[in-house]
């Protein structure tokens, strides 16, 4: 790799780690998590449809592509965010000659306007806890998402909560103003299994969560020195099949949920 790429991908505010060949990899805030790709390493991606929710900077998309699918869509909604994760996507899109098929504007909430709804797999990673509406969002990626299909389901839950309650944070949000839930692991598995979906396996993460130490005693103080609870977390993985039919659990008919009911 010349130098001018290498000056290229110097300069770009990376949040993902990602190998470009060449013994060249990106300085990501997050490293990759090996427990998205111990669920990755469950499925079979050859020939498959991908939708990669949030994608960032298509660490995952560019993943599912390595491993033989065949069409890959990469979401996010920048418009609300910044666009800071499109320069290091488009970049990485290009040097590893990806086919992905980027959407960089697309809401979770709109994803049917992709046109695409029999999806083989959907990527649903670090997303669920920046969302107002959590539920709503696994109810449209499920609608468009074949039975019998998979989603891989990341992000943090709350330790020593029993039962199915989830923390809002419109001002306990910790270190980061973008979150606004975060559930036990419990409520957490009975949102991925009312959005009609069957839970395979769990890939749960170490404590303190899936951050440095140095962040997570960061975060920690801040919340003390602003008189905040301590709720100590952890980040899980969730790989769960797609399931049709009605709800037995509810007694009437979910409308976000209509799609998935055949």
């Amino acid at each position: 790799m010349d130098q001018a790429t290498i000056a290229e991908i110097n300069a770009i505010e990376w949040m993902h780690t990602i190998d470009l060949g060449d013994g060249v990899v990106t300085a990501g805030k997050w490293p990759r998590n090996p427990r998205i790709a111990a669920a990755f390493d469950r499925i079979s991606f050859r020939g498959k449809k991908v939708l990669d929710v949030g994608t960032c900077n298509g660490l995952w998309s560019f993943e599912a592509e390595r491993r033989g699918a065949s069409e890959v869509h990469s979401v996010d909604f920048l418009t609300h965010v910044g666009y800071w994760c499109a320069p290091g996507y488009r970049l990485a899109h290009r040097l590893l000659d990806s086919k992905a098929v980027y959407n960089p504007d697309v809401n979770v909430y709109d994803i049917d306007k992709l046109g695409v709804r029999d999806f083989d797999i959907v990527v649903f990673a670090g997303l669920y806890y920046h969302l107002k509406n959590p539920l709503l969002a696994l109810a449209r990626a499920r609608s468009v998402l074949k039975a019998g299909g998979y989603i891989i389901v990341e992000g943090p839950v709350l330790l020593n909560q029993q039962g199915a309650v989830a923390q809002f944070l419109y001002t306990n949000y910790g270190h980061d103003r973008s979150n606004w839930w975060e559930p036990s692991e419990q409520c957490l598995r009975e949102w991925i299994e009312c959005s009609r979906f069957r839970i395979l396996e769990e890939f749960p993460g170490p404590t303190p969560a899936f951050m440095s130490t140095a962040t997570y005693k960061l975060k920690r103080l801040v919340e003390r020195m602003l008189g905040r609870p301590e709720f100590p977390s952890r980040r899980t993985v969730m790989l769960a099949e797609a399931v049709s039919g009605t709800d037995p659990l509810y007694a009437s008919l979910d409308p976000d949920l209509a799609d998935a009911m055949r």
